[in-house]
């Protein structure tokens, strides 16, 4: 039996779920079709009244791209977005709302258009000149320090470099976006000065792309880097928050977490293949809470102050009303599953709607729909081939109580007054009944039970927990009750008790 271990609370900086934003399809400001930084400030009371306390920014530095992973200059804001002023006025909004604003940081490569490459890249082709200063108008490549930014090589691996003969570039993600060279001091003095510069201009952390990617997939080395970078961004600004992206199996993020990181995204418990839809499907409650459970606590034990960051859906995955075919029931349980987690959950723009979205990218990060006639919206990514099947938008929904926007608001406001969310203890309660999701959350002196029934019957059971039902949700089926000693769970319905 697992021994009951009492965690500190508010160890970070960020307690509370994080909203993640593509602002070219949020909010446009100026009215010309692309969303913008102005945009996303005038929608921070939205933002405020989903009871939220981070707000992931996808990338915004200039880039030629539309989803601007492949980045041109570090420290700007792309001019279709706004202005750094911009950018520093959206964060004193967010801080005195007491929203921690966290910027996409993308340091795996650049953009094959980046100052950086396109100067090494000139200079491969001229041999070093053995002289203490080169005397050529283009520096040779034993003078053009941006050479070694790359990994750039004369064995025919990766793509040709443009202009330079017999030579190649590792680029994992295309050859739009060219590898840097993190082992090279100068690099990762490039990336301190890049993620002071936006901590001083008013960003609370950063999440991070591609951390498994570092290394060709070396989770020993992407680890050490990790560590080396957290701890570089927490001697400039202690309680910054730092988010991972690692793709990848349970076994791989909990090792990257020895880096010292503050979250890693639990990608095993999302998307369509994830352990929430499968749980949904099978009517397995009992078996989604003793994995999600395993978890939690393994990762408590092992790394005190760090937190699970579970979600169910981004800007890389189908979106979940499609996933569960239409269904808005579905999509309340989902919602109620993982975001009465402990940790740091995050939460996609219109996941909190219904929005719709599958296939290419751009397909995912179509415009937010503030309004069902679709006034005043955002233009679609250039290339999607799919229309917004949503016709009810936050106008539309927010005046229905029984809409899902009201259901995720009403969830996250509930979770904002739980500090065990946070962070505590997970031990699953076993009801004898598979449909049951239940389980009770301690840490310090703060506790509660949460019970979810994920099938098509009413289960009955003896209540048996400290504390008196405060909250309880109906997904559909009408909502839990307690007579007495017995707690009736309908179909598809929740509570929690504290």
């Amino acid at each position: 039996m697992m021994a009951l271990i009492l965690l500190p609370l508010g160890a970070l900086a960020l307690n509370g779920a994080v909203y993640e934003v593509f602002v070219a399809s949020f909010a446009d400001a100026d009215r010309d079709g692309m969303g913008d930084l102005r945009g996303v400030e005038n929608a921070l009371p939205y933002i405020e009244s989903l009871h939220v306390k981070g707000l992931w920014l996808m990338p915004i530095s200039p880039s030629p791209s539309y989803h601007k992973y492949d980045v041109l200059d570090y420290m700007d804001i792309d001019a279709s977005y706004g202005t750094l002023g911009d950018f520093e006025r959206l964060a004193a909004k967010c801080s005195e709302k007491n929203i921690a604003l966290l910027i996409d940081l993308v340091i795996n490569h650049t953009s094959s258009r980046h100052p950086w490459f396109l100067s090494a890249s000139r200079s491969l082709s001229i041999p070093p000149c053995g002289q203490k200063a080169c005397p050529f108008e283009i520096k040779c490549r034993g003078h053009n320090p941006y050479v070694n930014y790359y990994l750039f090589s004369q064995e025919p691996l990766g793509h040709s470099v443009p202009g330079a003969q017999g030579w190649y570039y590792v680029g994992g993600f295309g050859p739009h976006m060219p590898d840097l060279n993190l082992e090279s001091a100068e690099v990762r003095g490039e990336i301190e000065t890049i993620a002071h510069f936006w901590l001083d201009k008013g960003a609370k952390g950063f999440r991070l792309d591609a951390v498994t990617s570092y290394y060709e997939k070396n989770g020993e080395k992407n680890a050490a880097f990790l560590k080396w970078f957290a701890a570089m961004v927490k001697a400039h600004t202690r309680n910054a928050f730092l988010v991972g992206e690692a793709w990848a199996d349970a076994n791989t993020i909990f090792g990257l977490y020895e880096s010292g990181m503050d979250s890693l995204f639990y990608f095993p418990m999302a998307a369509a293949d994830g352990l929430i839809v499968k749980a949904l499907r099978s009517q397995d409650g009992t078996g989604l809470i003793r994995s999600l459970s395993q978890w939690n606590n393994d990762l408590l034990n092992a790394y005190p102050l760090a937190r699970n960051a579970p979600f169910l859906g981004n800007h890389d995955m189908g979106r979940m009303a499609g996933v569960l075919r239409r269904d808005v029931q579905a999509q309340k349980q989902a919602a109620a599953l993982y975001l009465l987690l402990p940790g740091v959950p995050f939460l996609y723009y219109g996941e909190e709607i219904g929005m719709f979205g599958s296939g290419k990218d751009e397909n995912k990060r179509l415009p937010m729909v503030w309004r069902g006639d679709g006034e005043g919206l955002c233009l679609p990514p250039e290339g999607a081939d799919q229309k917004q099947k949503l016709t009810d938008g936050v106008l539309e929904q927010q005046e229905d109580p029984n809409s899902l926007l009201a259901f995720y608001r009403e969830l996250l406001a509930f979770r904002a007054t739980r500090p065990e969310m946070n962070g505590g203890l997970m031990v699953p309660l076993d009801l004898g009944v598979k449909s049951v999701a239940a389980f009770t959350l301690t840490a310090e002196k703060s506790s509660c039970t949460v019970l979810s029934n994920l099938g098509d019957e009413t289960v009955m059971a003896a209540v048996a927990w400290p504390g008196t039902m405060r909250f309880a949700y109906d997904t559909g089926e009408g909502g839990a009750q307690v007579d007495g000693n017995t707690l009736t769970l309908p179909p598809k319905s929740g509570c929690i008790f504290h």
